[in-house]
């Protein structure tokens, strides 16, 4: 019985918000976030959008799609020096893709996550993917999700996210392990704060490219 009573007073994971990325006909891309807040803030907005990031590269990693990864992260990075340099809301290049908010039918693809978080914890990404292309759609998911976030951000949110993009990248640059399971949050819990990297890691084992 105790171990029941522990069990039940356990503190559960609370559901911060839900994410769908809907890949639809004639190349239409629509992201979705339900918020399970009462209010949003945009450390929220960062929050969803660097754990969302470090999943995708994660995966790309785990696909050995390390170099799909490599560029990813250097498109995002031409992204975030953009946002610096400019207060306007930024336009996102998406290929052959169309960004649109109006969901007329079933996606024929779609990628869902939920952000997580004890009330005293840090948060952590659930995902849920699709299999096929994912070099093309993983990278598209994430840019389709900062389009969406770079329209509901304003001008301080903006820069405030190029800044923790560009120390999300760094940590890759001196850890070298966004293949590796604990950069998924480790990764965002460092670009969210103020710590300071160290000598870079070895560059031993690393994944052939």
């Amino acid at each position: 019985m105790k171990g029941l009573f522990r069990f039940l007073k356990r503190e559960r994971e609370k559901t911060l918000c839900v994410v769908k990325i809907n890949f639809l006909p004639n190349d239409q891309v629509m992201p979705q976030v339900e918020w399970r807040l009462h209010q949003v803030q945009m450390e929220d907005w960062l929050r969803l959008l660097l754990f969302f990031y470090a999943r995708i590269i994660f995966e790309l990693a785990e696909l050995n799609e390390n170099r799909v990864a490599r560029e990813l992260m250097d498109y995002v990075g031409q992204i975030g020096r953009r946002l610096q340099a400019s207060g306007a809301p930024l336009q996102i290049p998406l290929g052959k893709l169309q960004f649109t908010q109006n969901l007329t039918q079933t996606g024929d693809r779609v990628y869902q996550a939920r952000l997580l978080a004890k009330k005293k914890g840090d948060p952590r990404l659930e995902w849920m993917g699709a299999i096929g292309k994912e070099k093309f759609y993983l990278p598209a998911s994430f840019l389709a999700l900062l389009q969406l976030a770079l329209l509901n951000l304003d001008e301080g949110g903006r820069r405030d996210l190029a800044r923790c993009l560009e120390r999300l990248h760094n940590y890759y640059r001196f850890k070298r392990d966004f293949w590796d399971s604990r950069s998924v949050s480790g990764g965002p819990l460092f670009a969210l704060s103020q710590e300071k990297l160290g000598e870079p890691e070895p560059e031993v084992n690393l994944p052939q490219i």
